[in-house]
């Protein structure tokens, strides 16, 4: 899905809180910014909704890696 979404593409799963801290783990490890929030019929459902966002970003440049081992 991340070479899908173009950056600041925004993805939303709904699922019990379980599967969707192991979605959260996986967005956080590609960078992406996430949030879990209640379902719309109350915090009491186990079903949650889990908003993702793709951020931009870029390594760093060949010359600031080199700079900063020095």
């Amino acid at each position: 899905m991340d070479r899908i979404l173009r950056p600041e593409g925004i993805v939303i799963f709904r699922d019990t809180v379980e599967m969707l801290v192991k979605i959260q783990t996986a967005t956080e490890g590609m960078r992406w910014k996430s949030r879990i929030i209640d379902h719309e019929s109350g915090p009491f459902n186990p079903e949650k909704i889990l908003v993702a966002v793709k951020t931009y970003w870029t390594g760093n440049s060949a010359a600031t890696v080199q700079s900063n081992s020095n």
